[in-house]
């Protein structure tokens, strides 16, 4: 907040000396009003919002500490400054006890009047981001009071002030991405870009070439010189997704980046520096891929400078009533959603969702859907079979005990079968819990 937003309200008798405050801080840049009473102060008050109100003690009739009396007592938010002579010095100091930031003694100098006025608005804009910062947590994330709803925001709140790169991790659907770009918008950083890499969708080669650009005839095809996301993404913040994912060589060159701040695009001999703060996602148990030698344990120690664990949803389940009502109204547009019938609500309380919050946000579109033209959501328009592709015996299907096939395996040949149902890819994505972009990728390796 520039000195421009900040209004200041100067209360004093004395016409002369409120001239000489007023002009002085216009001068400065403020926004700037004032009463030669308490009573015309509270007028003024009732019309217009000041954030900083520097008042005389003595006044006519009603003094500086009545008229802070009636400020407190209708906004908190108010900063209060007190003048005073020499000799009310302890009248200054009960009006602080009252809820007076500071007094200044008379005669008054100006450029201390400057300074804690300057000092006042850092303090302003400190509680104005700590409120934003809250506001965007509740409205944009974990709808809910649980308890695990409430580690995450803690979580949060603590890695956004610093700068250390951040591994969240979760189940699909438990919202990893949206965390990042919450994560991204509450630090410092979030006046610049908030970069997203997904390695899904991009085989080692592209990967390479989008993350580090590259100069013109490095490869057939570079037909011209192409920034990388690594350089769009200097002083913001690159989201790497399914971070468990990229290969060997990928991690060794992300591993060089974290540690010199710099990369070279492909075909370049140059280093360009960056100040990028790194976070990265995943789904999968990292700390066991190194174990197993899947995963490079420098780069992991490098990217989980602090780590986030997000909640699957059967752990949050008293946030179910209001994500669900989140999920009617503002995603859906609608002003009044329509109640859930308690069956339905039942139903959804008792369900495991393995495809978590992305699970329910479907479940409660199809159900609003299924129920126009009714006054509630009955238990019937809350499909979870269909959600999960309920339904379909896999066993009678695939034989897959029989043939000890591996999860992946079986994971594959239930894809296929969607596929034969004649489901799109998206739908897909709905009935196994994961995103498109994965299910993209899957599907690249199965033959169909």
């Amino acid at each position: 907040m520039d000195n421009n937003s900040i209004s200041i309200l100067i209360v004093d008798d004395d016409i002369n000396y409120r001239t000489i405050l007023c002009d002085y801080l216009k001068n400065e840049g403020y926004d700037v009003g004032s009463a030669g009473s308490a009573e015309e102060a509270v007028d003024k008050l009732e019309k217009d919002f000041f954030n900083i109100i520097v008042s005389d003690l003595k006044l006519p009739e009603k003094s500086g500490i009545d008229l802070l009396k009636t400020v407190k007592s209708r906004s908190k938010e108010v900063e209060m400054i007190i003048l005073t002579a020499f000799g009310s010095v302890d009248s200054a100091v009960a009006a602080l006890k009252i809820g007076a930031c500071d007094y200044l003694v008379k005669p008054l100098s100006l450029e201390e009047l400057s300074i804690t006025i300057k000092r006042l608005v850092e303090k302003i804009n400190l509680k104005n981001y700590a409120s934003y910062f809250k506001r965007e947590i509740f409205k944009r994330f974990f709808i809910g009071k649980s308890k695990a709803a409430a580690k995450v925001i803690e979580d949060i709140t603590v890695a956004a002030k610093s700068n250390l790169n951040v591994l969240i991790s979760g189940e699909s659907g438990t919202g990893k991405e949206l965390s990042a770009n919450l994560l991204h918008r509450l630090s410092p950083r979030r006046d610049n870009p908030f970069i997203i890499v997904d390695s899904c969708n991009l085989s080692e080669n592209l990967f390479e070439s989008e993350l580090f650009g590259h100069e013109r005839g490095s490869f057939t095809g570079a037909d011209a010189l192409k920034k990388g996301l690594l350089e769009y993404a200097d002083k913001g913040t690159l989201f790497i997704d399914e971070i468990g994912e990229v290969s060997g060589i990928i991690q060794s060159k992300l591993l060089r980046i974290i540690d010199t701040k710099s990369f070279r695009r492909v075909g370049s001999s140059k280093n360009i520096f960056i100040d990028t703060r790194i976070i990265t996602a995943t789904n999968k148990n990292l700390k066991k891929m190194v174990d197993e030698g899947r995963f490079r344990g420098d780069l992991f120690y490098r990217i989980s400078g602090f780590m986030i664990e997000l909640p699957p949803l059967r752990e949050r389940k008293e946030d179910i009533p209001h994500l669900a009502h989140y999920f009617m109204t503002k995603e859906n547009k609608i002003q009044f959603s329509k109640p859930i019938s308690h069956s339905a609500m039942d139903k959804l309380m008792n369900y495991e969702w393995p495809g978590n919050v992305r699970e329910l946000k479907n479940v409660i579109e199809r159900g609003i859907v299924l129920s126009e033209g009714k006054d509630e959501i009955p238990e019937e328009a809350i499909q979870l079979e269909v959600s999960r592709g309920k339904g379909f015996n896999a066993g009678n299907n695939f034989e897959i005990f029989e043939k000890n096939l591996s999860l992946k395996e079986i994971e594959e040949k239930y894809i296929s079968y969607l596929l034969s149902k004649g489901l799109t890819k998206l739908e897909i994505a709905k009935v196994i819990g994961e995103s498109e972009r994965s299910v993209y990728r899957k599907l690249s390796t199965i033959k169909i």
